[in-house]
């Protein structure tokens, strides 16, 4: 049974290590210029992407304290 995505996009890094999120998951997320996002990633490969939230804290974003 295949996996449902609701999202799939694939970017390119560029020379300077940056990517670019496509206009549609900015919109989804309700990023702005100067937003911090987190990749968190899982045992398994998998990346979390997340909007970060004033006031959250990196443990509740899911960061350990060694990160």
């Amino acid at each position: 049974m295949g996996r449902k995505f609701r999202f799939r996009f694939c970017a390119t890094v560029s020379d300077r290590g940056q990517i670019f999120i496509p206009k549609t998951l900015q919109d989804y997320f309700g990023i702005r210029s100067r937003d911090k996002v987190a990749f968190i990633v899982q045992d398994d490969g998998r990346v979390i992407f997340r909007k970060k939230k004033p006031g959250l804290s990196r443990e509740k974003m899911g960061f350990s304290g060694s990160d």
